[in-house]
């Protein structure tokens, strides 16, 4: 599965004059031409976060035909309050916030996750439209629109629209240099163990070991190890368990 940044001119161009040439507008999941090489299905495009948090969308991109095919995925619209961010995701990345287009190859029957992760900073609201089509397929578009809002904006208690189950979300940035933001949800109150390993396996370091509360978390890792020194660059492994829960993700530190 290749995936590629959208800034490259040439992608950037090509994307340009296929939007160009034929756009289908859609909400959600819904629009889907009569023969279509994808799907892209989600749950929600609301996007309910704490001032001066984290919140997310994520969907699955599906390949639907017996083709490879290159799915395209442009952020068109990005409008936030002032100190906001938000991140275009893909599979395992989450890419720096100043790009807004990217793609990526997908196999027969191959499938990713693809969403967005977005910072707040104070109460407001914000939109971010991402616009998804093949690029071998010039009549297939697939539009989202996301609404992004703090929970006292509306007065929606936050906690009732976490998901009702353990989730680990992609790290970001990923890959970085020299702090990166892990997340994750808690359904119910219980022990959390988070750890950073080395390809071989060894502990590097251990971010969280104790009792937490339920809610959306967060912790960073600074690439130190557990005695404070600065760790090599190179590929990790983070790994969360809370009961029968473990999930482990892949992480690659630059210097």
């Amino acid at each position: 599965m290749d995936q590629r940044i959208g800034n490259d001119l040439i992608i950037l161009r090509f994307i340009a004059l296929l939007v160009c040439s034929a756009m289908v507008s859609a909400s959600g999941s819904d629009l889907q031409s009569l023969n279509p090489s994808f799907e892209f299905n989600y749950t929600s495009t609301e996007i309910v976060v704490g001032s001066d948090s984290v919140g997310s969308f994520y969907g699955t991109i599906q390949n639907t035909i017996s083709d490879i095919i290159t799915i395209a995925v442009v952020r068109r619209i990005n409008s936030l309050p002032e100190g906001w961010t938000s991140s275009i995701c893909l599979g395992e990345l989450c890419y720096n916030e100043s790009i807004d287009s990217v793609t990526i190859q997908l196999d027969l029957g191959g499938s990713t996750a693809c969403g967005i992760l977005a910072w707040t900073n104070g109460v407001g609201m914000g939109t971010v439209q991402l616009d998804l089509f093949d690029l071998q397929n010039m009549d297939e578009h697939i539009i989202v629109d996301l609404n992004i809002y703090t929970g006292s904006t509306v007065g929606i208690d936050i906690n009732s629209v976490f998901p009702k189950k353990m989730v680990l979300y992609p790290a970001f940035p990923n890959p970085f240099n020299p702090v990166t933001i892990l997340r994750y949800n808690l359904p119910k109150d219980g022990l959390v163990n988070i750890t950073i390993h080395d390809m071989m396996g060894r502990i590097v370091r251990t971010l969280e070991n104790s009792k937490q509360a339920a809610g959306l978390k967060s912790i960073q890792w600074n690439a130190t190890n557990d005695v404070g020194h600065p760790v090599s660059a190179g590929p990790y492994l983070y790994t969360i368990q809370s009961g029968y829960f473990r999930q482990t993700k892949k992480i690659v530190l630059l210097k």
